[in-house]
């Protein structure tokens, strides 16, 4: 069976929503390596995000330090695969995030979130 474990922060004093993401993911991984997963699928609603982290090109933007960071810790994983879903998809985790605004850090292992509880069940409903 699946683990689906969720964490949660606030980033601070970050306005472009890309370079957020891209923080996020980086949190994610670090995360990931910490818990002992060895297996990853991250997956954002952010297409250029991806679209970065599938690419074999150095990216210079903005956030091309955090690419370069997100892409070596992805290298620590056994596997570590990045994908896009559109946001009607990623609900729960947009929910997960918005709660976050003056949290310092949380995270679930075994247990839903209260705050997006409905939503996940709801979507395990309607996959099955």
């Amino acid at each position: 069976m699946s683990m689906y474990p969720a964490s949660r922060g606030y980033v601070n004093h970050v306005v472009n929503p890309e370079l957020v993401e891209a923080m996020v993911v980086r949190h994610a991984l670090n995360f990931a390596a910490q818990a002992g997963f060895q297996n990853l699928m991250v997956v954002s609603d952010c297409l250029s995000l991806i679209n970065k982290l599938k690419s074999m090109d150095q990216d210079r933007s903005h956030m091309g330090a955090v690419v370069y960071d997100i892409k070596c810790k992805a290298l620590k994983f056994v596997t570590c695969n990045f994908g896009h879903v559109d946001r009607s998809s990623n609900e729960a985790a947009h929910v997960l995030a918005k709660s976050a605004e003056h949290d310092v850090g949380s995270c679930w292992f075994s247990e839903i979130p209260d705050v997006i509880r409905t939503i996940v069940c709801n979507e395990r409903c309607l996959s099955e």
